[in-house]
């Protein structure tokens, strides 16, 4: 899971050019909603909501690459949209506020067969809270929430996660400690379909191309141009926009006794 820190690059995209202007249309249609009666406000949401936010989301991917916030995929030629953490059914008043917007890939955010539990993933309208189980009624009130998915836009949600060698998402041992941790990372692994057979294969590749590359470095003579070559393919699977990113560091993190792991990944 990618972590984003949304609030300074909303804050960056909307003082550039023809920012503010966006930003007034999505408040305009955000007061518009307050004024429609309750029937009628999730059909105009789904009528013409996408008309409002896609704008932000090609500004979003063009500032931090055609990938998912969630999974991590990298897609080419396929649509990524723009999910609401919390979904428009039970939180109609944040249809239009930015910082409720993720951008995801279909296996994240429409529901999908999910071939590891045999059953649905993808979130869709889902937004499980732990318990007291108390949903907020407006954005004074969020706070009190506690929420089962996994926010990409939350850097301890994200550091939640961690990989098996055979690239499945567990909980990280070293935050086994908070509470409901587990059970989180469990539930959002099935709704986001981060468990997904695909991806986890992906993350398995990872694991032995990154064992493979800093055992290669190890052979290699000090100041080999082989090793420039190496060290310059690891800090591109570890960078932000690269698909799986988060991944390759955890990977990439097993080796950091080694001095030169270390400085590569201070670097990022």
């Amino acid at each position: 899971m990618r972590h984003v820190p949304l609030d300074a690059v909303l804050e960056e995209l909307f003082a550039a050019e023809g920012g503010s202007r966006l930003r007034d249309r999505l408040t305009r249609a955000g007061n518009r909603l307050t004024k429609l009666a309750d029937a009628v406000r999730l059909k105009d949401i789904r009528r013409n909501g996408s008309t409002k936010w896609s704008p932000l989301k090609d500004r979003l991917t063009a500032k931090l690459g055609n990938k998912c916030w969630y999974t991590e995929v990298e897609l080419v030629g396929a649509p990524l949209s723009v999910d609401h953490y919390r979904p428009v059914y039970d939180y109609w008043w944040l249809a239009y506020e930015p910082a409720n917007y993720r951008v995801a890939c279909p296996f994240a955010n429409s529901p999908k067969d999910n071939e590891v539990h045999g059953c649905g993933g993808g979130k869709g309208d889902q937004f499980p809270l732990l318990a007291p189980g108390q949903r907020a009624s407006s954005k004074a009130d969020l706070g009190m929430e506690l929420p089962v998915i996994l926010d990409p836009c939350n850097e301890v949600d994200c550091e939640l996660l961690a990989f098996q060698s055979d690239g499945r998402p567990v909980l990280n041992p070293a935050m086994s400690h908070i509470p409901n941790a587990e059970e989180r990372v469990s539930r959002s692994s099935f709704l986001l379909n981060l468990d997904h057979p695909d991806f986890n294969s992906k993350r398995e590749q990872l694991f032995h191309l990154i064992a493979d590359d800093v055992r290669a470095y190890e052979e290699l003579p000090e100041g080999s141009d082989s090793r420039v070559t190496i060290r310059t393919r690891l800090a591109g699977r570890i960078a932000p926009e690269a698909a799986f990113s988060t991944a390759a560091g955890y990977y990439l993190r097993l080796y950091r006794h080694l001095g030169w792991v270390e400085e590569l990944l201070s670097e990022t």
